[in-house]
């Protein structure tokens, strides 16, 4: 079963923009990029038509959850995922992905693909195992480093494959494809094979999972 959406889809002549309110989590990115498309105190708050479509496009791009997406009228380029997968633990939020993404349950059911994702890392999200901005209100603190005995260097493949992201009740999430892990201060760790990813807040390895979802009695 895909996972819930609902979608609002706002048209100009040379662009539509589509926005699921499910997986927005007020990053307001787009507001920054383009705040006279993109405005909050408005109704309708997205207007295509107070922009240009390569400037509505760009925005878009920005937004990190994926719950923004257009559509070209006017013949330009349309969204392609990035040449390189990439995992970046937010501070303080989610892990944000950006690349040929495809979300499966462990019964292989495929409940998403994008080109941008961002999942819970605080444990406490309504809709698992997307970020819906819980961590804002929770105790939820990581400064998105990577430890350094977690650090790899494999030789990622030239060609973007797909980084497929797997969950089941009570466990963490499973990557498993090449990807590089972008950590704050400019450390980043690359891996092409499987990789855990801790959902629960809990973890002394973050963003890795180290077990401890276990003892906490994480359960979603």
């Amino acid at each position: 079963m895909p996972m819930e959406s609902e979608i609002h889809t706002y048209t100009s002549d040379d662009i539509e923009v589509t926005y699921d309110v499910k997986r927005c989590i007020h990053a307001a990115a787009c507001v920054h990029a383009l705040p006279e498309v993109f405005d909050p105190e408005k109704r309708p708050w997205i207007d295509p038509e107070q922009g240009a479509a390569d400037a509505i496009a760009d925005a878009v791009h920005q937004c990190p959850t994926g719950a923004l997406h257009y559509q070209r009228r006017d013949n330009g380029p349309s969204e392609t995922p990035p040449t390189e997968n990439t995992v970046t633990p937010f501070p303080n939020g989610p892990l944000l992905l950006r690349g040929t993404l495809e979300l499966a349950d462990t019964d292989g059911h495929v409940l998403l693909t994008d080109t941008r994702m961002a999942l819970c890392r605080c444990g406490q999200s309504g809709n698992m195992p997307l970020c819906d901005g819980s961590h804002a209100s929770s105790d939820f603190e990581d400064a998105g480093a990577i430890p350094d005995a977690m650090i790899r260097e494999d030789e990622l493949p030239s060609d973007a494959k797909k980084l497929r992201i797997t969950f089941e009740k009570g466990s963490p999430a499973t990557l498993q494809g090449p990807f590089r892990l972008e950590g704050a201060e400019g450390a980043d760790s690359t891996h092409t094979k499987k990789a855990y990813v801790c959902r629960c807040g809990q973890s002394g390895t973050t963003p890795f999972c180290d077990g401890s979802h276990t003892a906490a009695g994480f359960s979603t």
